[in-house]
């Protein structure tokens, strides 16, 4: 098997032009979160799907199989590296249009290197009062790439995918997909109702390896009269049974209102408050739990912290934090309530103040960055988690953890919500953790009233290879130790895929099974989602 060849690269620099087929550059887009390397011999930068429609046809020809990454900003899962290594890396970051934006339907249609500040900046140009569907990864990544992976937010519409109304996709022999309604002369309807006609085939684009999404058109939620932040601690670790069967009923009462609830523990706070403390730590080891909460109690942060956020008509949001109130005042300390326009003055007061204000001016900038994600405005609030063990400081701006060297992976299993099955995971993770050197940082993330998100971040130096291999066995070892459990991750990241897809289950030979159908020489993302064939000769 002929993994790449003078005559595809030829046939690409004519369909592409030489500028956009890189074969002395492509090691920079293989920079990972950590030491996932794979080789990449040519980086391919299309502008249209008729472009990506060619290069397809060719990589067809030559039996040569494509990788596409939107903006490559997949942090802590591989950032933009294959799943098998010899793959043409379609990067889809040219095609940055954001095609139509409908302000009565609220849906927009873009391409998949449109970033969440591109958006914002065209809804601020066009005086649009729409939310951005924002996630922590950063404002330069993809809006696409993450509705594909299946992630989530915090705002009104967390399910990303699930706003997703339409989809465009070149297939791996370079036709174009659209859904029925859409070829059968109805393109406006198609794009407002999710379903089409006939079996639901865009779910395929979603973590799957059967085409390359050209284009989507997502719901946006609107700009809420009124959006109102609540915050809480838990007083005592024993307390978290209590205050999972707590947010469970917030979830349920104040519905539609309400965004999705965070729980972290004190050692996830404290990362995203302070420099990790390299000098007080010891080699193969982890913060103290008297350090912990020596530092813990500087910021008032206790052992477990909660935020969720209101959204909607000022009534409504006031009848819901009755409701806050009432389901959490048994089980929680501090429970504070604060909107976006409170956090921004009480920054701009702590600014003016000598030093900045000192530890009360970080605790003010950080508390208005977290308002405005949760307003649905793109932030670098979470970036610097990534920096915490590198021994890099961040820089100010235009962060990047895979260029700036960072160590991350994230184990992100799915919990159902329910008190017991949530400590028997809270004690898995930290046992683990704790046994292999890495912070135990664990944030739960509700995407129901039935069922958390977990992600765990595996910080680590990556210029220390020893710390480097404890951060990838301590993976694994959740990873394992987790599935005892019945927990498993909603996506999984391009260097541990294997881990899912080796099963033999029926699942994945039906999806075999629908790859071979589509493409019988698996050219389009191998090992991606889907157990690894043989690429014909």
């Amino acid at each position: 098997m002929t993994l790449m060849n003078a005559e595809a690269i030829t046939a690409w620099q004519e369909a592409l032009g030489t500028a956009h087929v890189l074969t002395d550059a492509a090691g920079e887009y293989a920079r990972d979160t950590g030491p996932f390397r794979q080789t990449i011999p040519v980086v391919l930068l299309p502008k249209s799907a008729e472009e990506i429609s060619a290069l397809a046809r060719i990589a067809s020809q030559h039996n040569i199989p494509l990788y596409p990454v939107s903006t490559g900003h997949n942090w802590g899962y591989g950032t933009a590296n294959p799943v098998v290594g010899g793959c043409a890396l379609v990067s889809l970051a040219r095609l940055d249009r954001i095609i139509e934006l409908d302000p009565e339907m609220g849906l927009v249609t873009l391409e998949p290197g449109v970033t969440q500040q591109q958006l914002r900046n065209h809804l601020d140009e066009q005086c649009l009062d729409f939310l951005v569907p924002v996630t922590g990864a950063g404002p330069d990544c993809s809006l696409i790439g993450n509705a594909l992976e299946r992630g989530y937010g915090i705002t009104p519409h967390a399910d990303h995918f699930g706003a997703v109304t339409w989809i465009e996709a070149v297939l791996p022999d370079g036709s174009l997909y659209r859904g029925a309604l859409s070829e059968l002369g109805s393109p406006q309807v198609d794009q407002a109702f999710k379903w089409g006609m006939g079996p639901y085939l865009d779910g395929l684009f979603t973590q799957g390896a059967f085409g390359i999404v050209t284009k989507m058109t997502i719901a946006l939620a609107p700009i809420p009269k009124r959006t109102e932040a609540f915050f809480f601690s838990l007083a005592h670790d024993e307390d978290l049974e209590q205050a999972v069967a707590a947010v469970r009923d917030v979830l349920l009462a104040v519905g539609g209102v309400g965004g999705s609830i965070n729980l972290m523990n004190a050692r996830r706070v404290l990362a995203m408050t302070e420099a990790y403390p390299h000098d007080r730590v010891g080699p193969a080891s982890i913060m103290a739990d008297d350090l912990v909460h020596e530092r813990a109690m500087r910021y008032q942060i206790l052992p477990w912290t909660g935020v969720g956020a209101l959204y909607g008509e000022t009534e409504l949001v006031k009848a819901a934090k009755k409701l806050v109130r009432q389901r959490l005042r048994h089980c929680v300390r501090r429970l504070v309530f604060l909107t976006p326009e409170k956090a921004r003055k009480a920054h701009a007061i702590t600014c003016r103040l000598p030093n900045a204000g000192g530890r009360l001016g970080k605790m003010a900038e950080k508390l208005d960055l977290t308002l405005r994600l949760l307003a649905g405005e793109p932030s670098q609030i979470a970036l610097p988690l990534a920096y915490w063990k590198s021994r890099k400081s961040p820089p100010v701006s235009d962060m990047d953890p895979g260029r700036d060297g960072c160590g991350l992976i994230w184990y992100s299993p799915l919990i159902p919500m329910k008190a017991e099955i949530v400590r028997r995971y809270v004690s898995l993770v930290e046992s683990i953790c704790r046994k292999h050197g890495i912070e135990p940082l664990i944030t739960l993330t509700s995407l129901s009233p039935r069922i958390f998100d977990s992600t765990v971040p595996l910080l680590f130096d990556p210029e220390d290879t020893d710390e480097s291999a404890r951060a990838n066995a301590c993976y694994l070892e959740l990873f394992e130790a987790g599935r005892r459990e019945g927990l498993l991750p909603y996506r999984m990241g391009a260097q541990h895929m294997n881990l899912v897809t080796e099963a033999d289950i029926p699942y994945w030979k039906l999806v075999s099974k629908l790859k071979r159908a589509i493409e019988p020489n698996g050219m389009i993302a191998l090992g991606r989602y889907c157990p690894r064939h043989e690429i014909s000769e």
